[in-house]
């Protein structure tokens, strides 16, 4: 049995997997209450008693703080020791960035999980703490990416640096114009990052056609991907816990 852990800056997600599949996920946030000891043995005991025998752990992380603990958990509890993921990982492309390990975890396993399944070249938009955009070419080389701010990092923003402004829920805009401030903060959160992420696309796409005629396919992911997929045309594909298949697909290859 396997153990995928996601370990993001706004939520950890675990995703349990036996050879039929994908059994279990569920997600905590990063901090949440807890110290990064009390989160991963209170979630790793769960997993023990529900799933009795993990054979291998596997894991993405942007924490390099909670490493270590995890280590300890996984050793505690499951006699494993975790395999972490990073720049050394053989992913079957080439990384084409300075110096490859600045990049993230989970970056390269979103990049690798879309190689699998859409092949190359493609786009990967990850909308989740950052709005993120990476491409793989068709000579299978990872070129890098653009990282702009998230949702939930512009909302907060605009509420925490001005006085009047308020703290908005993320969700659809239902229009443009904003009538009142809240709308209008609502709309420059949710349209500025559809026309980010449009604009975006269609730059990459058009850098990346340059060197190479093939049409890369646009796959988007991260936690505010369905929330703005009805305004997203340039999107040909949405995936969940594109980390978590990634990390059970470079495990299955990789792992006896």
């Amino acid at each position: 049995m396997l153990l995928a852990i996601d370990i993001g800056n706004s939520a950890i997600k675990f995703g349990i997997y036996d050879a039929t599949g994908l059994l279990d996920r569920f997600s905590v946030a990063t901090w949440r209450d807890y110290e990064p000891e009390e989160l991963f043995f209170d979630r790793l005991r769960f997993v023990a008693q529900k799933f009795v025998r993990v054979d291998h752990v596997i894991a993405a992380s942007v924490v390099p703080e909670v490493n270590a603990t995890l280590t300890r958990a996984t050793r505690e509890l499951f006699k494993v020791t975790p395999i972490f993921v990073d720049e050394r990982t053989d992913f079957g492309f080439t990384i084409k960035y300075s110096p490859p390990s600045h990049v993230g975890a989970d970056r390269l396993v979103t990049a690798f999980s879309a190689v699998q399944k859409y092949k190359a070249p493609v786009i990967i938009c990850s909308f989740g703490t950052a709005t993120v955009v990476d491409a793989v070419n068709s000579k299978l080389e990872y070129i890098g990416g653009i990282i702009a701010p998230g949702l939930g990092i512009m909302a907060e923003g605009l509420h925490s640096k001005t006085s009047l402004l308020p703290k908005v829920t993320i969700a659809r805009a239902e229009g443009l114009i904003g009538q009142t401030t809240y709308d209008a903060v609502l709309s420059g959160v949710y349209n500025g990052t559809v026309a980010l992420a449009e604009g975006l696309i269609s730059r990459v796409k058009e850098e990346m056609i340059k060197q190479d005629p093939a049409r890369p396919k646009v796959i988007a992911t991260g936690g505010f991907s369905r929330v703005l997929a009805p305004d997203l045309p340039s999107v040909d594909a949405f995936e969940d816990d594109m980390v978590l298949e990634g990390l059970r697909l470079l495990a299955e290859r990789s792992l006896p």
